[in-house]
């Protein structure tokens, strides 16, 4: 197959979500209403009765159900790498024939084994950290999602992680590749730094979130809704999503040689600033004692 799907579907859904996310930040009263109960989901979601549209949706809290998956997958792939580059294994058959179904045919390596090393491990910890936060600090609401957003969540991951290896040096047919530790760049070592601080960030920015759903006592109500304080959340309302934008462009910083990975960053870009800006404006709505001098996403800029 010559067609790479993870680029067609990445940037279907880039576009996609550009679109209607400014269609729902400015002008949602005109949009149909099956249209936004499609799309908006926790405490964006609209009550108005859509039979057909209920009936394709999922508990939020199966959020959960992507890190199951993630977290596995990317020490499997972590695994794959090691095996190629510190042990010198072949990369199994199965694997270059489902990146070739998923890249194409015709994909190039394009990535050093250095590059692909850093990318893989700093991912596999950051799934490993999801799965962690989804399962012993998020508290989710009792709302709902519909499916499509359950679907894009797992190619997510599985369209990140084809990415990391499959133009890399080493994972083609009777390629092979040379690693070296020398050739791990302070760039690379900079951008990994970044890249761990900003994911502590978004678990601290997690267990604020968590907390609000808390009374003294410890006891949990999912459907409280109130205005987080500290950390990021002092500067902007979307501060979850400006710590996955800092993890995804450290990432595509460090796989600046690969042709497919920076559409899965520009993808997460997309979605987390229509995110944020829809947090933004519900905040605003909700409360009327909201901080004014909160930006969206970018402190004391937008």
């Amino acid at each position: 197959m010559s067609t790479n799907i993870v680029r067609s579907i990445f940037t279907s859904a880039t576009v996609y979500t550009g679109i209607l996310g400014l269609l729902l930040n400015y002008v949602e009263v005109y949009l149909p209403n099956f249209l936004t109960r499609s799309y908006c989901y926790g405490k964006f979601s609209i009550n108005i009765d859509q039979p057909i549209v209920a009936k394709t949706e999922v508990p939020k809290r199966w959020f959960k159900h992507f890190y199951i998956f993630a977290a596995p997958a990317s020490s499997y792939v972590l695994y794959l790498i090691i095996c190629k580059y510190l042990w010198e294994y072949d990369t199994p058959k199965y694997v270059i024939w489902i990146l070739d179904m998923l890249l194409g045919s015709f994909r190039q390596p394009l990535v050093s084994p250095e590059c692909t090393f850093v990318a893989g491990l700093l991912l596999s910890l950051h799934c490993w950290k999801r799965l962690y936060e989804t399962h012993y600090v998020s508290i989710f609401s009792d709302k709902m999602i519909n499916i499509s957003h359950y679907m894009i969540g797992f190619f997510h991951y599985v369209g990140t992680l084809v990415s990391v290896i499959g133009e890399s040096e080493g994972f083609f047919e009777g390629l092979g590749g040379y690693f070296s530790w020398e050739r791990i760049t302070y760039l690379q070592l900079i951008c990994a730094i970044i890249f761990i601080l900003s994911s502590y960030a978004q678990l601290k920015t997690n267990f604020i979130l968590s907390n609000l759903r808390k009374n003294k006592d410890g006891k949990i109500n999912s459907s409280v809704y109130k205005i987080p304080h500290g950390g990021a959340f002092e500067y902007v309302s979307g501060a979850l999503q400006i710590t996955e934008i800092i993890i995804y462009v450290t990432l595509s910083i460090i796989l600046w040689q690969s042709s497919t990975f920076h559409y899965v960053t520009i993808w997460v870009i997309v979605n987390q600033v229509s995110t944020a800006a829809m947090t933004h404006k519900w905040y605003i709505q909700t409360f009327k004692n909201y901080p004014k001098s909160r930006k969206i996403i970018l402190p004391y800029i937008f």
